[in-house]
């Protein structure tokens, strides 16, 4: 079965060519670029990707446009952040042939320089993998994901994705500030002095104690701080703007 890779980029060429070097063995890769300015572009016209530049609509948006672009009868959509590994590689192209309209993958996260296994950051599974024409990005603003046919059936692989998501505390950071304020903007509700005051104890109980994020040793700790810290991020924000709808 031939297999399409798509791909979206903005300045990834820290990331692309590793992202890349993974998928050589599909039969075509794509890339839709929303104005990068690095090396990004070069890297992928070595490795003869199909190269498309389209003005940025939201990530649903612009994965399904890399997504109409495929000619092949599977799609397999990454993110350039990601790695396939060459045990998931070699499971794809041996489980296509079975009945399965779509798969879903473990992914594997890499935070500071160590791979997370605790803490709600394993298996982290994503549906990726799935027949041209039977799935699509639902578009929404964020957190967006594969949406089959209804009656499709998913099948389950078991070798993982690498994801190298936040390399620094910075990148952790600079994520956070976009994320919430996205969220912040999709939300009408305004958060109570309450629910400012426990977000950011409950949110680090739960992953810290409940998801088991102690397990991971120093670095369990640090991210069960700063996924706190940017729930209540997310929660000041919405109040914030609450606020400001109250005083137009």
């Amino acid at each position: 079965m031939a297999v399409s890779v798509a791909i979206i980029t903005l300045n990834e060429e820290t990331n692309i060519r590793r992202c890349l070097e993974s998928v050589r063995w599909a039969d075509e890769i794509i890339i839709v670029d929303c104005g990068s300015t690095d090396g990004t572009l070069e890297i992928c016209e070595e490795y003869g990707c199909r190269m498309f530049n389209h003005e940025w609509e939201g990530y649903a948006r612009q994965k399904n446009f890399a997504v109409s672009h495929a000619t092949c009868d599977w799609v397999l959509s990454l993110d350039a952040d990601e790695e396939v590994t060459p045990e998931l590689a070699g499971e794809i192209r041996s489980t296509l042939s079975g009945g399965s309209d779509a798969y879903s993958m473990p992914r594997s996260n890499l935070f500071l320089g160590k791979w997370m296994r605790h803490g709600g950051w394993w298996p982290d599974r994503q549906l990726r993998l799935f027949r041209r024409g039977m799935g699509s990005f639902k578009d929404v603003p964020l957190h967006e994901h594969v949406v089959m046919q209804e009656g499709s059936k998913i099948g389950l692989l078991r070798n993982p994705l690498k994801h190298y998501t936040y390399p620094t505390i910075h990148d952790f950071m600079a994520k956070a500030d976009s994320y919430t304020t996205i969220q912040a903007q999709m939300s009408n509700r305004k958060p109570s002095a309450m629910g400012l005051l426990t977000a950011f104890p409950l949110k680090f109980a739960e992953t810290y104690v409940y998801k088991g994020g102690w397990r991971d040793g120093i670095h369990g700790l640090v991210a069960a701080l700063l996924g706190s810290v940017r729930i209540l991020l997310k929660q000041v924000k919405m109040w914030e703007a609450a606020v400001e709808r109250k005083a137009e």
